[in-house]
Protein backbone atom coordinates (compact mmCIF):
# COMPACT_ATOMS: atom_id res chain seq x y z
CA UNK A 1 0.00 0.00 0.00
CA UNK A 2 1.52 3.65 -0.64
CA UNK A 3 2.28 5.34 1.82
CA UNK A 4 1.46 9.13 2.56
CA UNK A 5 4.32 10.88 4.78
CA UNK A 6 2.43 13.74 7.04
CA UNK A 7 2.76 17.14 6.09
CA UNK A 8 6.70 18.89 7.43
CA UNK A 9 7.31 22.44 7.95
CA UNK A 10 9.76 20.66 4.65
CA UNK A 11 6.99 20.11 2.73
CA UNK A 12 4.30 22.08 0.53
CA UNK A 13 2.03 22.55 3.36
CA UNK A 14 4.14 23.25 5.91
CA UNK A 15 6.00 25.71 3.67
CA UNK A 16 2.65 27.55 2.55
CA UNK A 17 1.34 27.45 6.65
CA UNK A 18 4.79 28.66 7.45
CA UNK A 19 4.46 31.67 5.35
CA UNK A 20 1.53 32.65 6.55
CA UNK A 21 2.49 32.26 9.73
CA UNK A 22 5.25 34.47 9.22
CA UNK A 23 3.60 37.24 6.63
CA UNK A 24 0.92 37.31 9.86
CA UNK A 25 3.80 38.35 12.39
CA UNK A 26 5.20 40.92 9.79
CA UNK A 27 2.30 42.66 9.81
CA UNK A 28 1.61 42.31 13.71
CA UNK A 29 5.02 43.90 13.86
CA UNK A 30 3.70 46.64 11.57
CA UNK A 31 0.80 47.65 12.90
CA UNK A 32 1.34 48.35 16.12
CA UNK A 33 4.54 50.81 15.01
CA UNK A 34 2.25 52.55 12.23
CA UNK A 35 -0.10 53.13 14.65
CA UNK A 36 1.67 54.24 17.43
CA UNK A 37 3.37 56.63 14.99
CA UNK A 38 0.14 57.75 13.34
CA UNK A 39 -1.12 58.80 17.41
CA UNK A 40 2.41 60.60 18.24
CA UNK A 41 1.99 62.42 14.83
CA UNK A 42 -1.65 63.17 16.01
CA UNK A 43 -0.85 64.22 19.78
CA UNK A 44 2.07 66.63 18.77
CA UNK A 45 -0.08 67.94 15.98
CA UNK A 46 -2.55 69.09 18.99
CA UNK A 47 0.10 70.26 20.91
CA UNK A 48 1.27 71.86 18.16
CA UNK A 49 -2.34 73.60 17.76
CA UNK A 50 -2.22 74.46 21.21
CA UNK A 51 0.92 76.02 21.17
CA UNK A 52 -0.21 78.27 18.19
CA UNK A 53 -3.32 79.07 19.89
CA UNK A 54 -2.41 80.64 23.06
CA UNK A 55 0.39 82.32 21.40
CA UNK A 56 -2.42 84.14 19.39
CA UNK A 57 -4.19 84.47 22.50
CA UNK A 58 -1.04 86.08 24.06
CA UNK A 59 -0.37 88.60 21.27
CA UNK A 60 -3.86 89.50 20.79
CA UNK A 61 -3.64 90.05 25.03
CA UNK A 62 -0.51 91.87 24.53
CA UNK A 63 -1.96 94.43 22.11
CA UNK A 64 -2.69 97.83 23.56
CA UNK A 65 -6.16 98.66 24.04
CA UNK A 66 -8.08 101.56 23.34
CA UNK A 67 -10.19 101.59 25.60
CA UNK A 68 -11.25 99.26 28.88
CA UNK A 69 -14.78 98.35 30.71
CA UNK A 70 -15.07 98.67 34.78
CA UNK A 71 -18.01 98.62 37.12
CA UNK A 72 -17.98 100.34 39.80
CA UNK A 73 -20.43 99.27 42.80
CA UNK A 74 -21.96 102.16 44.84
CA UNK A 75 -24.70 99.83 46.98
CA UNK A 76 -24.19 98.24 50.10
CA UNK A 77 -23.64 94.90 50.67
CA UNK A 78 -26.68 93.08 49.08
CA UNK A 79 -28.33 91.63 52.49
CA UNK A 80 -32.79 90.39 51.58
CA UNK A 81 -33.99 90.66 54.96
CA UNK A 82 -36.88 88.75 55.80
CA UNK A 83 -37.71 84.98 55.06
CA UNK A 84 -38.28 85.21 51.28
CA UNK A 85 -42.19 85.30 51.31
CA UNK A 86 -42.14 88.58 53.36
CA UNK A 87 -38.70 90.44 51.99
CA UNK A 88 -38.90 93.31 49.89
CA UNK A 89 -35.25 92.52 48.39
CA UNK A 90 -31.86 94.13 47.77
CA UNK A 91 -31.58 97.41 45.79
CA UNK A 92 -28.24 97.01 43.75
CA UNK A 93 -26.85 100.23 42.20
CA UNK A 94 -23.80 101.16 40.32
CA UNK A 95 -21.35 102.82 38.04
CA UNK A 96 -20.83 101.32 34.20
CA UNK A 97 -17.51 103.24 33.06
CA UNK A 98 -15.66 103.41 29.95
CA UNK A 99 -12.08 104.28 29.92
CA UNK A 100 -10.89 105.82 26.41
CA UNK A 101 -7.37 105.82 27.15
CA UNK A 102 -5.56 106.81 23.56
CA UNK A 103 -8.04 108.16 20.29
CA UNK A 104 -11.64 108.31 20.14
CA UNK A 105 -13.64 104.56 20.17
CA UNK A 106 -16.75 104.31 18.16
CA UNK A 107 -19.21 101.47 19.16
CA UNK A 108 -21.66 100.20 17.80
CA UNK A 109 -22.85 97.99 20.86
CA UNK A 110 -22.82 98.53 24.25
CA UNK A 111 -24.91 96.70 27.24
CA UNK A 112 -24.81 95.61 30.50
CA UNK A 113 -26.77 92.38 31.69
CA UNK A 114 -27.39 90.65 34.80
CA UNK A 115 -27.80 87.14 34.64
CA UNK A 116 -28.78 84.24 37.33
CA UNK A 117 -26.74 81.08 36.90
CA UNK A 118 -27.53 77.96 38.36
CA UNK A 119 -24.80 75.50 38.06
CA UNK A 120 -25.09 71.34 38.45
CA UNK A 121 -22.17 69.90 39.97
CA UNK A 122 -24.15 66.14 38.42
CA UNK A 123 -25.76 67.56 35.28
CA UNK A 124 -28.20 65.31 33.12
CA UNK A 125 -24.97 65.18 30.59
CA UNK A 126 -22.02 65.35 31.67
CA UNK A 127 -20.34 66.32 27.82
CA UNK A 128 -23.50 69.01 27.39
CA UNK A 129 -22.75 72.91 28.42
CA UNK A 130 -26.38 73.52 28.31
CA UNK A 131 -27.13 70.80 31.30
CA UNK A 132 -24.46 72.19 33.24
CA UNK A 133 -25.48 75.68 33.27
CA UNK A 134 -29.25 76.94 33.44
CA UNK A 135 -28.86 80.89 33.22
CA UNK A 136 -31.67 83.54 33.35
CA UNK A 137 -31.41 86.56 32.45
CA UNK A 138 -32.71 89.06 35.10
CA UNK A 139 -32.29 92.45 33.43
CA UNK A 140 -30.30 93.86 30.53
CA UNK A 141 -29.20 97.33 29.73
CA UNK A 142 -28.73 98.43 26.45
CA UNK A 143 -26.68 101.47 26.67
CA UNK A 144 -26.53 102.95 22.86
CA UNK A 145 -28.88 101.77 20.45
CA UNK A 146 -26.56 103.21 17.30
CA UNK A 147 -23.21 103.29 16.63
CA UNK A 148 -21.88 106.08 18.61
CA UNK A 149 -18.44 107.75 19.26
CA UNK A 150 -16.59 108.31 22.64
CA UNK A 151 -13.83 110.64 23.18
CA UNK A 152 -11.06 110.14 24.98
CA UNK A 153 -11.98 110.23 28.93
CA UNK A 154 -13.76 108.29 31.12
CA UNK A 155 -17.52 107.79 30.92
CA UNK A 156 -19.87 106.62 33.39
CA UNK A 157 -23.45 105.14 32.93
CA UNK A 158 -25.44 104.62 36.04
CA UNK A 159 -27.53 101.44 36.57
CA UNK A 160 -29.84 100.11 39.68
CA UNK A 161 -32.08 97.33 39.88
CA UNK A 162 -33.95 95.62 42.62
CA UNK A 163 -33.12 91.87 43.51
CA UNK A 164 -36.60 90.73 44.60
CA UNK A 165 -36.80 89.13 47.64
CA UNK A 166 -37.92 85.42 46.54
CA UNK A 167 -34.62 84.92 44.78
CA UNK A 168 -32.59 82.31 46.94
CA UNK A 169 -29.29 83.75 47.53
CA UNK A 170 -25.78 83.12 46.41
CA UNK A 171 -24.69 79.55 47.07
CA UNK A 172 -22.00 76.66 46.86
CA UNK A 173 -22.24 73.36 47.85
CA UNK A 174 -21.47 69.93 46.48
CA UNK A 175 -24.22 69.99 44.78
CA UNK A 176 -24.32 72.71 42.71
CA UNK A 177 -23.72 76.36 43.06
CA UNK A 178 -26.37 79.55 42.42
CA UNK A 179 -24.30 82.67 41.19
CA UNK A 180 -25.48 86.54 40.13
CA UNK A 181 -23.25 87.85 37.36
CA UNK A 182 -23.45 91.66 35.62
CA UNK A 183 -21.70 91.19 32.61
CA UNK A 184 -20.78 94.31 30.10
CA UNK A 185 -19.96 94.02 26.70
CA UNK A 186 -18.93 96.68 24.15
CA UNK A 187 -18.27 95.78 20.61
CA UNK A 188 -16.25 98.43 18.47
CA UNK A 189 -16.96 99.39 14.38
CA UNK A 190 -13.54 97.69 14.04
CA UNK A 191 -14.99 94.20 15.80
CA UNK A 192 -12.65 94.67 19.03
CA UNK A 193 -14.53 93.32 21.75
CA UNK A 194 -14.45 94.38 25.38
CA UNK A 195 -15.75 92.15 28.03
CA UNK A 196 -15.77 92.32 32.09
CA UNK A 197 -17.95 90.33 34.47
CA UNK A 198 -18.48 91.17 38.17
CA UNK A 199 -19.69 88.30 40.58
CA UNK A 200 -22.51 89.81 43.32
CA UNK A 201 -23.03 88.05 46.82
CA UNK A 202 -26.47 87.96 47.74
CA UNK A 203 -27.03 87.41 50.89
CA UNK A 204 -30.02 86.73 53.23
CA UNK A 205 -30.35 87.50 56.94
CA UNK A 206 -33.66 86.45 59.14
CA UNK A 207 -34.79 88.18 61.92
CA UNK A 208 -34.22 86.12 65.23
CA UNK A 209 -37.20 86.29 66.90
CA UNK A 210 -37.45 87.18 70.94
CA UNK A 211 -38.46 84.08 72.25
CA UNK A 212 -36.73 80.22 71.97
CA UNK A 213 -38.55 77.47 70.40
CA UNK A 214 -39.57 74.64 72.31
CA UNK A 215 -40.32 71.26 71.85
CA UNK A 216 -41.45 68.08 73.54
CA UNK A 217 -41.05 64.43 73.08
CA UNK A 218 -42.19 61.83 74.88
CA UNK A 219 -40.58 58.02 74.38
CA UNK A 220 -43.05 55.26 75.32
CA UNK A 221 -43.27 52.94 76.63
CA UNK A 222 -41.37 54.53 79.52
CA UNK A 223 -42.40 57.83 81.31
CA UNK A 224 -39.68 59.35 79.92
CA UNK A 225 -40.67 63.28 78.34
CA UNK A 226 -37.82 65.03 77.01
CA UNK A 227 -37.94 68.96 77.30
CA UNK A 228 -35.69 71.17 74.79
CA UNK A 229 -34.99 75.42 74.20
CA UNK A 230 -33.21 76.45 71.33
CA UNK A 231 -33.13 79.31 69.68
CA UNK A 232 -35.07 78.70 65.54
CA UNK A 233 -32.25 81.13 63.68
CA UNK A 234 -28.53 80.51 64.42
CA UNK A 235 -25.50 81.96 62.87
CA UNK A 236 -22.32 80.31 60.95
CA UNK A 237 -20.23 82.61 63.47
CA UNK A 238 -20.69 82.15 67.24
CA UNK A 239 -22.20 79.54 69.51
CA UNK A 240 -25.90 79.46 70.87
CA UNK A 241 -27.47 77.90 73.85
CA UNK A 242 -29.66 74.91 74.21
CA UNK A 243 -31.47 73.61 77.38
CA UNK A 244 -32.53 70.15 78.00
CA UNK A 245 -34.79 68.43 80.31
CA UNK A 246 -35.35 64.71 81.04
CA UNK A 247 -38.11 64.44 82.97
CA UNK A 248 -40.02 60.93 84.49
CA UNK A 249 -36.74 59.38 85.43
CA UNK A 250 -37.95 57.55 88.51
CA UNK A 251 -41.11 55.43 88.58
CA UNK A 252 -41.92 52.61 91.53
CA UNK A 253 -43.21 49.54 90.90
CA UNK A 254 -44.60 47.02 93.60
CA UNK A 255 -41.52 46.69 95.71
CA UNK A 256 -39.24 47.86 92.85
CA UNK A 257 -37.67 51.47 92.41
CA UNK A 258 -36.55 52.02 88.96
CA UNK A 259 -34.51 54.94 87.24
CA UNK A 260 -33.12 56.08 84.31
CA UNK A 261 -29.64 57.36 84.82
CA UNK A 262 -27.82 60.01 81.86
CA UNK A 263 -24.69 58.69 80.71
CA UNK A 264 -23.96 60.67 77.37
CA UNK A 265 -25.51 62.90 75.43
CA UNK A 266 -24.54 63.74 71.95
CA UNK A 267 -25.34 66.37 69.39
CA UNK A 268 -24.76 67.60 65.50
CA UNK A 269 -25.52 69.73 63.42
CA UNK A 270 -26.55 68.70 60.25
CA UNK A 271 -26.67 69.83 56.71
CA UNK A 272 -29.02 68.59 54.31
CA UNK A 273 -29.04 69.61 50.98
CA UNK A 274 -31.33 69.02 47.75
CA UNK A 275 -30.31 69.33 44.36
CA UNK A 276 -32.82 68.62 41.12
CA UNK A 277 -30.94 68.68 37.64
CA UNK A 278 -32.60 69.90 34.79
CA UNK A 279 -31.75 68.89 31.14
CA UNK A 280 -31.45 70.95 27.98
CA UNK A 281 -34.21 70.89 25.41
CA UNK A 282 -31.64 68.68 23.81
CA UNK A 283 -31.69 65.61 26.55
CA UNK A 284 -35.29 65.82 27.67
CA UNK A 285 -35.69 62.41 26.98
CA UNK A 286 -32.99 61.32 29.15
CA UNK A 287 -35.31 62.51 32.51
CA UNK A 288 -38.75 61.13 31.16
CA UNK A 289 -40.41 64.17 29.41
CA UNK A 290 -40.21 68.24 30.08
CA UNK A 291 -40.29 69.70 33.48
CA UNK A 292 -38.65 66.42 35.33
CA UNK A 293 -35.58 65.66 36.46
CA UNK A 294 -32.98 64.08 38.29
CA UNK A 295 -33.31 64.55 42.06
CA UNK A 296 -29.66 64.69 44.23
CA UNK A 297 -29.71 64.49 47.77
CA UNK A 298 -26.45 65.15 50.34
CA UNK A 299 -26.27 65.14 54.52
CA UNK A 300 -23.61 66.34 55.84
CA UNK A 301 -22.49 66.85 59.59
CA UNK A 302 -21.53 70.76 60.05
CA UNK A 303 -21.02 71.08 64.27
CA UNK A 304 -20.80 68.25 67.01
CA UNK A 305 -20.04 67.25 70.40
CA UNK A 306 -20.23 64.95 73.51
CA UNK A 307 -21.02 65.72 76.91
CA UNK A 308 -20.28 62.90 79.75
CA UNK A 309 -20.83 64.71 82.22
CA UNK A 310 -22.38 68.66 83.51
CA UNK A 311 -25.83 67.93 84.21
CA UNK A 312 -28.00 67.91 87.52
CA UNK A 313 -30.16 65.16 88.54
CA UNK A 314 -32.69 64.90 90.75
CA UNK A 315 -34.14 61.22 91.84
CA UNK A 316 -37.04 62.51 94.23
CA UNK A 317 -39.94 59.87 93.99
CA UNK A 318 -41.87 63.06 94.22
CA UNK A 319 -42.44 64.17 90.68
CA UNK A 320 -41.02 61.67 88.62
CA UNK A 321 -37.09 63.14 89.06
CA UNK A 322 -35.26 64.96 86.32
CA UNK A 323 -32.44 65.94 84.82
CA UNK A 324 -31.22 69.04 83.34
CA UNK A 325 -28.64 70.57 81.65
CA UNK A 326 -28.09 73.55 79.36
CA UNK A 327 -24.76 72.88 76.96
CA UNK A 328 -23.70 75.25 74.24
CA UNK A 329 -23.27 74.29 70.18
CA UNK A 330 -21.49 76.01 67.59
CA UNK A 331 -20.74 75.08 64.18
CA UNK A 332 -17.52 74.37 62.23
CA UNK A 333 -16.47 77.03 60.37
CA UNK A 334 -13.87 74.52 58.57
CA UNK A 335 -16.54 72.31 57.39
CA UNK A 336 -17.70 75.77 55.23
CA UNK A 337 -21.43 75.76 56.02
CA UNK A 338 -24.23 76.87 53.90
CA UNK A 339 -27.00 79.70 55.08
CA UNK A 340 -30.50 78.11 54.39
CA UNK A 341 -31.55 78.59 50.96
CA UNK A 342 -35.24 77.52 49.14
CA UNK A 343 -35.30 77.61 46.08
CA UNK A 344 -39.05 76.44 44.60
CA UNK A 345 -38.04 73.95 41.53
CA UNK A 346 -34.12 73.42 41.67
CA UNK A 347 -33.14 73.25 44.88
CA UNK A 348 -32.77 73.60 48.64
CA UNK A 349 -30.48 73.38 52.00
CA UNK A 350 -32.28 72.96 55.09
CA UNK A 351 -29.90 72.45 58.73
CA UNK A 352 -30.93 70.21 61.57
CA UNK A 353 -29.85 69.81 64.89
CA UNK A 354 -30.02 65.88 66.24
CA UNK A 355 -29.86 65.07 70.15
CA UNK A 356 -28.78 61.98 71.39
CA UNK A 357 -29.20 60.79 74.97
CA UNK A 358 -27.82 57.52 75.92
CA UNK A 359 -29.83 56.50 78.77
CA UNK A 360 -29.05 53.31 81.10
CA UNK A 361 -31.86 51.51 83.83
CA UNK A 362 -30.95 51.35 87.51
CA UNK A 363 -33.32 49.19 90.23
CA UNK A 364 -33.43 49.76 93.75
CA UNK A 365 -35.25 46.94 96.08
CA UNK A 366 -37.46 47.68 98.64
CA UNK A 367 -35.13 45.32 100.80
CA UNK A 368 -31.85 47.53 100.13
CA UNK A 369 -32.36 51.10 100.81
CA UNK A 370 -29.14 52.01 99.64
CA UNK A 371 -27.69 50.38 96.91
CA UNK A 372 -29.04 50.66 93.28
CA UNK A 373 -27.93 47.88 91.10
CA UNK A 374 -27.57 48.51 87.28
CA UNK A 375 -30.01 46.33 84.25
CA UNK A 376 -28.65 45.47 81.34
CA UNK A 377 -31.79 47.39 80.06
CA UNK A 378 -30.08 50.85 78.00
CA UNK A 379 -31.95 53.20 75.62
CA UNK A 380 -30.93 55.93 72.65
CA UNK A 381 -33.30 58.94 73.28
CA UNK A 382 -33.19 60.32 69.52
CA UNK A 383 -34.67 63.41 68.61
CA UNK A 384 -34.03 65.93 65.87
CA UNK A 385 -35.64 69.74 65.49
CA UNK A 386 -35.28 72.29 61.99
CA UNK A 387 -33.07 75.34 62.83
CA UNK A 388 -32.94 77.92 60.12
CA UNK A 389 -28.76 78.97 59.61
CA UNK A 390 -28.66 82.79 58.12
CA UNK A 391 -26.39 85.71 58.26
CA UNK A 392 -26.45 87.98 60.88
CA UNK A 393 -28.07 91.19 60.56
CA UNK A 394 -25.49 93.56 61.83
CA UNK A 395 -26.08 97.37 61.30
CA UNK A 396 -28.25 96.98 57.75
CA UNK A 397 -31.11 97.65 57.24
CA UNK A 398 -33.67 96.83 54.54
CA UNK A 399 -33.84 99.38 51.21
CA UNK A 400 -37.24 100.18 51.85
CA UNK A 401 -36.75 101.45 55.25
CA UNK A 402 -33.55 104.01 53.98
CA UNK A 403 -35.54 105.48 51.45
CA UNK A 404 -37.78 108.94 51.61
CA UNK A 405 -41.39 109.03 52.36
CA UNK A 406 -43.25 108.60 49.17
CA UNK A 407 -45.64 111.88 47.64
CA UNK A 408 -49.24 109.31 49.59
CA UNK A 409 -47.35 109.10 52.52
CA UNK A 410 -46.38 112.56 53.21
CA UNK A 411 -48.79 113.64 56.33
CA UNK A 412 -51.00 117.29 56.19
CA UNK A 413 -49.18 120.49 56.35
CA UNK A 414 -49.38 122.69 59.81
CA UNK A 415 -52.30 125.03 59.64
CA UNK A 416 -51.59 128.37 57.76
CA UNK A 417 -51.81 132.07 59.61
CA UNK A 418 -54.54 134.74 58.37
CA UNK A 419 -52.89 138.04 58.10
CA UNK A 420 -55.29 141.04 58.10
CA UNK A 421 -54.82 144.55 58.60
CA UNK A 422 -51.07 144.17 58.70
CA UNK A 423 -50.28 147.73 58.06
CA UNK A 424 -46.62 149.45 57.63
CA UNK A 425 -44.25 150.37 60.82
CA UNK A 426 -43.28 154.02 60.98
CA UNK A 427 -40.67 154.72 63.68
CA UNK A 428 -41.18 158.51 63.18
CA UNK A 429 -44.50 158.50 64.58
CA UNK A 430 -42.91 157.60 68.31
CA UNK A 431 -41.27 160.83 68.41
CA UNK A 432 -37.66 161.61 69.94
CA UNK A 433 -36.64 158.81 72.31
CA UNK A 434 -35.07 160.17 75.92
CA UNK A 435 -31.69 158.19 77.18
CA UNK A 436 -32.19 156.01 80.12
CA UNK A 437 -30.39 156.72 83.43
CA UNK A 438 -27.88 154.13 83.80
CA UNK A 439 -26.13 153.71 87.29
CA UNK A 440 -23.05 152.05 87.44
CA UNK A 441 -22.83 150.34 91.05
CA UNK A 442 -18.96 150.23 91.32
CA UNK A 443 -18.66 154.27 90.91
CA UNK A 444 -21.09 154.60 93.67
CA UNK A 445 -19.00 152.11 95.55
CA UNK A 446 -15.86 154.19 95.01
CA UNK A 447 -17.08 158.16 95.92
CA UNK A 448 -18.66 156.74 99.57
CA UNK A 449 -15.44 155.02 100.18
CA UNK A 450 -13.34 157.90 99.09
CA UNK A 451 -15.61 160.22 102.00
CA UNK A 452 -13.93 161.13 105.15
CA UNK A 453 -16.13 159.44 107.99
Amino acid sequence: MPHYAPASAGGLLGRTTAAKESGSRKESSVSPSRTSSGAMDFIKHQINKEKEKRKSLTEESMKPRSAKLEISMESPPLVSYGTPEHSTGALLSGQLKLHVTDQPVRLEKFELELVAKLKYAKPVSKDCSDCQVNAKELKKWKIISDPKAFEKGTHSTPFSYLLEGHLPATTHNSLGSMDYVLTAVAVSTSQEKMKISHALDLKRSIFPPEMDRSAIRLFPPTNLRVEVAYPPVIHPIGEFKVMLSLNGIVSKEKELVRRWRLRRLLWRLEECSKMVSKPCVKHVQKVGGEGKGIEHLDTRTIGFGELKEGWKSDFALEGGGNTMIEFPCSINLNAKPVCDVSHPTSFAVQHRITLELIVVEEVLSSKSTTSWNATSSARVLRMAFTVFVTERQGQGISWDEEQPPLYDEVPESPPGYSYSNIEDYDAGELGELSPLPVSNPFQQGESSNSQPP
